[in-house]
C-alpha cells in the first residue's frame, strides 16, 4: 500500500500543488498514487522528506514511523504547508532577520501563555 496520496491529502494538499512544489506533472503523481507506476527510489526519497515519514512508512511497510525532526514530542508528524512556507522563507533571510523572527515568534509565544 503506497501512503503518497494519503499524506498528500492529510497535509490538505491538491494534486496539482504537490506536483508542482516537487516537480512532476499531476498525472505523474496520479500515476504514483494509484499504483499504476512505480516511483523511482529518487522520488520516493523526496516523497518521504517532504512529508516527513520514513521510505518504508510511505510504502506501506511500518506503521506510525514518522520522522522526528522535531524538539519535542509534542509535535510529531508532517509539517503543514504553512510550516514548510514558514521554514522556507526563514532559511531566504538573513541571519539578523532570522534572529528578529525568532524574537518576534518568542513574543508571539509568550503573549498566547498568559
Amino acid at each position: 500500500m503506497f501512503r503518497l496520496k494519503e499524506l498528500r491529502m492529510e497535509s490538505g494538499l491538491k494534486r496539482s500543488e504537490f506536483a508542482k512544489e516537487i516537480g512532476l506533472p499531476a498525472s505523474t503523481v496520479a500515476n504514483y498514487e494509484n499504483e499504476i507506476r512505480q516511483a523511482p527510489y529518487k522520488l520516493l526519497l523526496a516523497f518521504s522528506e517532504y512529508f516527513n515519514v520514513t521510505v518504508d512508512y510511505l510504502l506501506g511497510k511500518e506503521k506510525g514511523s514518522e520522522l522526528n525532526y522535531s524538539v519535542s514530542q509534542k509535535y510529531k508528524g508532517p509539517l503543514s504547508t504553512a510550516e514548510k512556507k514558514l521554514i522556507m522563507t526563514f532559511r531566504d533571510c538573513s541571519p539578523m532577520s532570522q534572529n528578529r523572527i525568532l524574537e518576534y515568534a518568542d513574543l508571539l509565544k509568550k503573549a498566547r501563555l498568559e
